[in-house]
């Protein structure tokens, strides 16, 4: 039966991004701003006789459907009975009676790729033998049935027709009409299984990459790992995609059957969480280097062609696809060296890769483009780019695409089954191996992004080519050591930028909050202590996962810079207007530092004209969450208004604070014409109290020498009485 346990989503092929419960704040109101009906009252429910109308009408429309459930053997040889199990579906309105299935194969092997497109894609009006005619029970509108088509494969005259697919189809007839076909593959091998396995001594090789990243992560709080609690669990995608790694190994017995390039922001922030899950998860992760190859992806995985074509320095690039890691985590050495992933439909262009070069990215995964121009070769190239040569991995579009088809739940229900896209691999590979007999290519599949596999598919998926006989999986590392192919490509473009890229205009914008964030962290002793927190903030909105949502996109990039513009006024400067009377003196300047660090800076002082002299920029530290004050020395040669900017700037010269203005009035001389004043006064004192005293000594009442008498002096005699 088809995946059963674990069915397609409905819904779209394309992958769909889930994005965070809360984005942000700020996001949150623009979004709700831009689509005001989306948060308002509900749109008026169509009546139920609209609604009935609409169902009557679509299923009128509608169509019998086939769906191949089961084909064995995989691989027919002779002796072989082959049954196929078909679903049949009736979604019409009427009753489906009196139908019958008629199974038709082609003698005829196709040697051609090409060919064996235009026959799955129903382009080819081959014209084939019908074996066998089965009935189908009466379907009431709406119901389902299975069929068993059973047929002897000897019955089929093939003898000992070379190796190859065949076409082959089952139709619904009704009424006289083909109402419904289904059209596959039936393989033949005309050699014994063992025999076939003892020939296939050169094998087309298989390698697999998937890669291993996360939804989209919300600026306001990158290190959230919420979004990560359901893809992680038992069941999640992430979580399936670490079980398929063994699911592969198990399946083609062989080490690193499916290799995964890992985004290792995604696993660092996982590895920090506080919930035992996903710290276990993330653990798994990094021991998978173990057990397979295992790639680090730039971290928080950018869309390399929007930094491309953002025209970023050579700097700037390496900054973006350098962000720091969450909580000092490492890539295990066990990983190998990292790799760039463009990401989009189309192939990616020349500046693209030429970015990634520049970024030390020196291996590219290319899932679509430069392919040969005829043929089928080795998925190993070398891309010319203006910053050098890049090696390139090249999938294999079309067996991407079908394994893709063949295990993703995530993705809608497909053209094909998982026995149907099993049946076009194996013809696929089949008609490869016979092309390049004695020179099988060794050729790479990728899943896509957001691949949630059915490992009960891939197991089924696996096994079928493994044990065809004429493929064998093998590690990309394997691949990355070939050496490429001598062949011509078809050219990539000089520059092609995709539609649902994050615009240059917001590209540079990150930039430019990305530069002053790097200057601000220079005033810490470590800059990482303020580089980490918002690192990731700025990292988040330029990474593919968001390409799925363009208008949350945008609100992320302002919340982003708007999160770094807040920071950077963590410092901040006052003063006061002061008047200078002396010739020299010092200015208080008091700095203000709201960061969780000690920052180191220093206070410039610039007048706006000659009369004020600063003589030195004062340089200290300002306490974290604190404030300190700076005494500018300054001199003044003239007086006058003076108006001073002030400066704050970190240890590299950048502004770390707003600047203010203050007014300085400056009386120069002052100081000595106060002085000459009071030596003046002083000496006027002075002369005023000598002319006094000379005043006092010629006054009529003082005695002179005549009228003083002269004093009588006893004698001797007389002082003995």
């Amino acid at each position: 039966m088809r995946r059963t346990a674990t069915p397609r989503r409905a819904g779209g092929r394309s992958r769909r991004l889930r994005l965070p419960a809360s984005l942000l704040a700020g996001a949150v109101a623009l979004l709700a701003g831009l689509a005001p009906a989306a948060v308002a009252a509900p749109s008026p429910t169509p009546s139920a006789a609209s609604s009935g109308a609409a169902a009557t009408a679509e299923a009128a429309d509608a169509a019998p459907r086939l769906t191949l459930q089961t084909l064995t053997p995989a691989v027919a040889r002779p002796s072989d009975h082959l049954t196929l199990t078909v679903k049949v579906t009736n979604p019409t309105p009427r009753a489906l009676k009196g139908a019958t299935l008629d199974l038709a194969v082609d003698w005829a092997r196709i040697t051609q790729r090409s060919a064996l497109a235009d026959w799955a894609d129903g382009d080819s009006t081959r014209r084939l033998s019908t074996q066998l005619h089965e009935p189908v029970p009466e379907l009431a509108p709406g119901a389902s049935t299975t069929v068993t088509l059973a047929l002897a494969v000897d019955a089929l005259h093939l003898g000992q027709g070379a190796r190859g697919p065949r076409a082959l189809a089952v139709t619904l007839h009704h009424g006289g009409d083909t109402v419904a076909e289904l059209r596959t593959f039936l393989l033949w091998d005309p050699q014994s299984a063992d025999d076939a396995a003892a020939d296939a001594t050169d094998p087309v090789r298989l390698s697999l990459l998937a890669p291993v990243t996360g939804p989209a992560v919300d600026p306001a709080n990158p290190l959230s790992t919420d979004r990560l609690a359901g893809v992680t669990a038992p069941g999640g995608a992430l979580a399936r995609t670490l079980a398929a790694v063994e699911v592969a190994q198990q399946s083609t017995g062989t080490h690193g059957a499916l290799a995964l390039a890992v985004d290792p922001a995604l696993v660092a922030t996982a590895a920090a969480s506080d919930d035992a899950q996903i710290s276990a998860w993330a653990g798994a992760v990094a021991q998978r280097g173990d057990v397979t190859d295992v790639y680090p992806l730039p971290p928080y995985d950018p869309d390399l062609a929007a930094l491309a074509h953002g025209k970023l320095s050579d700097a700037a690039l390496q900054a973006a696809t350098s962000t720091p890691l969450p909580g000092g985590w490492t890539v295990p050495p066990t990983w190998g060296p990292p790799l760039a992933w463009p990401a989009g439909t189309t192939a990616p262009d020349l500046v693209t890769l030429a970015a990634a070069r520049t970024a030390g990215l020196g291996t590219a995964v290319l899932p679509t483009g430069f392919g040969p121009t005829s043929g089928t070769v080795t998925g190993r190239a070398t891309v010319p780019t203006p910053e050098g040569d890049v090696a390139a991995l090249v999938a294999d579009r079309t067996l991407s695409r079908v394994l893709t088809e063949a295990t993703d739940t995530a993705s809608a229900p497909a053209a094909e089954s998982t026995a149907q896209s099993v049946q076009r691999l194996l013809a696929e590979t089949s008609v490869v191996a016979t092309q390049r007999a004695g020179d099988e290519p060794h050729l790479l599949a990728v899943l896509p992004r957001g691949w949630a596999p059915d490992v009960d598919a891939l197991r089924t998926t696996l096994a079928a080519l493994t044990s065809s006989g004429w493929v064998q999986a093998a590690p990309v590392s394997a691949l990355l050591a070939t050496d490429p192919p001598q062949v011509n490509r078809i050219p990539l473009r000089d520059s092609e930028p995709q539609d649902d890229e994050l615009s240059p205009g917001d590209v540079r914008r990150l930039d430019v909050a990305r530069t002053e964030l790097d200057d601000l962290a220079a005033v810490a002793h470590d800059p990482n202590d303020i580089i980490a927190p918002l690192a990731p903030a700025l990292a988040a909105p330029t990474s593919v996962a968001w390409r799925a949502a363009p208008e949350a996109r945008a609100a992320a990039v302002t919340a982003a810079v708007d999160a770094v513009k807040g920071t950077r006024g963590s410092l901040s400067v006052s003063a006061t207007d002061v008047t200078l009377i002396s010739a020299s003196g010092a200015l208080p300047v008091i700095v203000t530092n709201t960061l969780p660090t000690d920052a180191t800076v220093t206070v410039v002082l610039r007048p706006d004209t000659q009369r004020l002299v600063v003589d030195s920029h004062p340089t200290q530290v300002v306490p974290a969450n604190g404030q300190a004050r700076f005494d500018v020395p300054v001199r003044a040669l003239g007086s006058g208004d003076v108006e001073v900017t002030v400066q704050v700037l970190t240890p590299n010269g950048a502004e770390a604070a707003a600047p203010i203005t203050l007014r300085l009035n400056v009386q120069a001389g002052w100081e000595t014409a106060g002085t000459a004043v009071a030596a003046v006064a002083v000496g006027l004192l002075f002369v005023a109290g000598i002319w006094r005293t000379v005043k006092r000594g010629r006054s009529a009442r003082r005695t002179v020498d005549s009228a003083v008498t002269d004093p009588v002096i006893p004698s001797d005699a007389e002082r003995s009485r």
